[in-house]
Protein backbone atom coordinates (compact mmCIF):
# COMPACT_ATOMS: atom_id res chain seq x y z
CA UNK A 1 0.00 0.00 0.00
CA UNK A 2 1.81 3.31 -1.10
CA UNK A 3 0.75 6.45 1.21
CA UNK A 4 1.60 9.99 -0.50
CA UNK A 5 4.67 10.54 1.40
CA UNK A 6 5.95 7.89 -0.35
CA UNK A 7 5.52 9.47 -3.67
CA UNK A 8 8.05 12.45 -4.72
CA UNK A 9 6.19 15.19 -6.23
CA UNK A 10 4.32 16.20 -8.38
CA UNK A 11 2.41 12.59 -7.77
CA UNK A 12 -0.08 11.87 -5.57
CA UNK A 13 -2.03 8.64 -4.16
CA UNK A 14 -5.66 8.39 -5.88
CA UNK A 15 -6.57 4.77 -4.90
CA UNK A 16 -4.23 2.61 -2.99
CA UNK A 17 -5.18 0.13 -3.01
CA UNK A 18 -7.88 -0.13 -5.51
CA UNK A 19 -10.63 -2.43 -4.25
CA UNK A 20 -10.00 -6.25 -4.67
CA UNK A 21 -12.28 -7.30 -7.48
CA UNK A 22 -10.76 -4.76 -9.71
CA UNK A 23 -6.72 -5.84 -8.35
CA UNK A 24 -8.09 -9.35 -9.26
CA UNK A 25 -9.55 -8.69 -12.48
CA UNK A 26 -5.57 -6.85 -13.54
CA UNK A 27 -3.57 -9.91 -12.36
CA UNK A 28 -6.09 -12.04 -14.14
CA UNK A 29 -5.23 -10.14 -17.51
CA UNK A 30 -1.57 -10.01 -16.71
CA UNK A 31 -1.37 -13.61 -16.01
CA UNK A 32 -0.60 -13.28 -12.66
CA UNK A 33 -2.10 -15.17 -9.22
CA UNK A 34 -1.77 -14.20 -5.79
CA UNK A 35 -2.64 -15.95 -2.62
CA UNK A 36 -2.78 -15.43 0.50
CA UNK A 37 0.66 -16.27 0.90
CA UNK A 38 1.70 -13.30 -1.36
CA UNK A 39 0.44 -10.16 -0.25
CA UNK A 40 0.67 -7.55 -3.22
CA UNK A 41 -1.65 -4.32 -3.73
CA UNK A 42 -2.13 -2.56 -6.76
CA UNK A 43 -2.31 0.95 -6.24
CA UNK A 44 -3.53 4.18 -8.37
CA UNK A 45 -1.41 7.22 -8.70
CA UNK A 46 -1.44 10.30 -10.51
CA UNK A 47 1.22 13.43 -11.74
CA UNK A 48 -0.44 16.05 -10.03
CA UNK A 49 1.20 18.23 -13.64
CA UNK A 50 0.22 16.26 -15.78
CA UNK A 51 -2.93 13.97 -15.43
CA UNK A 52 -0.87 10.83 -16.04
CA UNK A 53 -2.04 7.97 -14.03
CA UNK A 54 -0.68 4.95 -13.37
CA UNK A 55 -1.36 1.79 -11.50
CA UNK A 56 1.16 -0.15 -9.59
CA UNK A 57 1.39 -3.66 -8.41
CA UNK A 58 3.23 -3.71 -5.10
CA UNK A 59 4.65 -7.08 -3.75
CA UNK A 60 7.23 -8.18 -1.64
CA UNK A 61 10.35 -10.62 -2.73
CA UNK A 62 13.63 -11.49 -0.73
CA UNK A 63 14.78 -7.25 -0.64
CA UNK A 64 11.68 -6.23 0.14
CA UNK A 65 8.53 -4.56 -1.09
CA UNK A 66 9.06 -4.05 -5.16
CA UNK A 67 7.21 -3.16 -7.99
CA UNK A 68 5.86 -6.25 -9.63
CA UNK A 69 3.49 -4.97 -12.20
CA UNK A 70 2.67 -1.45 -13.72
CA UNK A 71 -0.52 -0.26 -15.91
CA UNK A 72 -0.81 2.56 -17.75
CA UNK A 73 -4.97 3.07 -18.00
CA UNK A 74 -5.96 5.08 -21.37
CA UNK A 75 -6.37 7.30 -22.70
CA UNK A 76 -3.16 8.00 -24.74
CA UNK A 77 0.23 6.02 -25.26
CA UNK A 78 2.97 6.68 -22.55
CA UNK A 79 6.47 7.53 -24.50
CA UNK A 80 9.37 5.38 -23.87
CA UNK A 81 10.96 9.10 -21.78
CA UNK A 82 7.36 9.43 -19.58
CA UNK A 83 8.04 5.91 -18.83
CA UNK A 84 11.59 6.46 -18.19
CA UNK A 85 10.37 8.92 -15.99
CA UNK A 86 8.51 7.58 -13.30
CA UNK A 87 9.87 7.56 -10.09
CA UNK A 88 9.53 3.43 -9.42
CA UNK A 89 12.66 3.31 -7.49
CA UNK A 90 12.31 6.08 -5.46
CA UNK A 91 8.84 4.57 -4.78
CA UNK A 92 9.98 1.12 -3.37
CA UNK A 93 12.47 2.84 -1.19
CA UNK A 94 10.10 5.00 0.62
CA UNK A 95 7.71 1.81 1.09
CA UNK A 96 10.43 -0.42 2.53
CA UNK A 97 11.74 2.60 4.72
CA UNK A 98 8.31 3.31 5.70
CA UNK A 99 7.73 -0.95 6.23
CA UNK A 100 10.56 -1.13 8.01
CA UNK A 101 10.04 1.24 10.56
CA UNK A 102 6.38 0.28 11.31
CA UNK A 103 8.27 -3.30 11.73
CA UNK A 104 11.01 -2.26 13.57
CA UNK A 105 8.35 -0.10 15.59
CA UNK A 106 6.06 -3.51 16.42
CA UNK A 107 8.97 -5.21 17.33
CA UNK A 108 10.32 -2.66 19.93
CA UNK A 109 6.53 -2.52 21.52
CA UNK A 110 6.73 -5.85 22.15
CA UNK A 111 9.72 -6.19 23.47
CA UNK A 112 9.24 -3.34 26.02
CA UNK A 113 5.99 -4.47 26.94
CA UNK A 114 3.24 -2.60 28.45
CA UNK A 115 4.58 0.27 30.44
CA UNK A 116 7.52 0.58 28.15
CA UNK A 117 7.12 4.21 27.31
CA UNK A 118 6.57 4.62 31.35
CA UNK A 119 9.56 6.15 34.04
CA UNK A 120 12.84 7.10 33.51
CA UNK A 121 14.93 4.96 30.56
CA UNK A 122 17.66 4.44 32.88
CA UNK A 123 20.96 2.85 31.93
CA UNK A 124 21.07 -1.01 30.08
CA UNK A 125 22.13 -3.53 32.32
CA UNK A 126 24.49 -5.18 29.03
CA UNK A 127 25.01 -4.70 25.77
CA UNK A 128 22.11 -7.68 25.11
CA UNK A 129 18.95 -5.72 27.08
CA UNK A 130 16.74 -5.85 24.74
CA UNK A 131 13.82 -4.68 26.92
CA UNK A 132 16.09 -1.18 27.54
CA UNK A 133 16.89 -0.83 24.00
CA UNK A 134 12.96 -1.61 22.93
CA UNK A 135 12.00 0.91 25.88
CA UNK A 136 14.29 3.64 24.08
CA UNK A 137 13.81 2.51 20.27
CA UNK A 138 9.93 3.50 21.44
CA UNK A 139 10.83 6.68 22.91
CA UNK A 140 13.41 7.89 20.24
CA UNK A 141 10.78 7.06 17.69
CA UNK A 142 8.13 9.12 19.33
CA UNK A 143 10.53 12.10 19.71
CA UNK A 144 11.91 11.65 15.73
CA UNK A 145 8.08 11.94 14.68
CA UNK A 146 7.82 15.64 15.98
CA UNK A 147 12.05 16.70 15.75
CA UNK A 148 14.57 17.35 13.36
CA UNK A 149 17.10 16.21 16.13
CA UNK A 150 15.61 13.56 18.21
CA UNK A 151 18.89 12.25 19.90
CA UNK A 152 19.70 15.49 21.28
CA UNK A 153 16.11 16.00 22.13
CA UNK A 154 15.63 12.99 23.80
CA UNK A 155 19.18 13.25 25.57
CA UNK A 156 17.71 16.23 27.12
CA UNK A 157 14.58 14.38 28.16
CA UNK A 158 16.33 11.25 30.00
CA UNK A 159 19.32 13.37 31.36
CA UNK A 160 21.98 12.05 29.60
CA UNK A 161 24.69 13.63 26.89
CA UNK A 162 23.18 13.27 22.30
CA UNK A 163 26.49 10.97 22.15
CA UNK A 164 25.09 9.01 25.04
CA UNK A 165 21.45 8.63 23.27
CA UNK A 166 23.52 8.05 19.76
CA UNK A 167 25.34 5.16 21.57
CA UNK A 168 21.74 3.25 22.57
CA UNK A 169 20.19 4.02 18.69
CA UNK A 170 23.27 2.41 17.22
CA UNK A 171 22.95 -0.55 19.35
CA UNK A 172 18.80 -0.63 19.11
CA UNK A 173 19.40 -0.41 15.50
CA UNK A 174 21.88 -3.40 15.43
CA UNK A 175 19.70 -5.39 17.35
CA UNK A 176 16.59 -4.77 15.08
CA UNK A 177 14.37 -2.45 17.36
CA UNK A 178 15.30 0.75 15.19
CA UNK A 179 14.98 1.00 11.51
CA UNK A 180 18.11 2.26 9.42
CA UNK A 181 19.54 5.97 9.90
CA UNK A 182 19.52 7.91 7.19
CA UNK A 183 23.26 8.54 5.90
CA UNK A 184 24.71 12.04 6.77
CA UNK A 185 21.51 12.95 9.07
CA UNK A 186 22.59 14.37 12.23
CA UNK A 187 20.49 14.02 15.13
Amino acid sequence: MITDKDLPEPWRVVASPIEQASATQLDAVAGLHTDHEDPVSWDLIENSDTGRRIMLRMGVDDSGVVVTGVYVPGPGAIGIGELRSLPLAAIESAVRSRRGQSDAAVQAALEAGPDGDQGPLGNPEGPNDRRFYARLALRYLRVAASSPRPATDLAKQEGVTARTVQRWTARARELGLLPPGRPGRAS
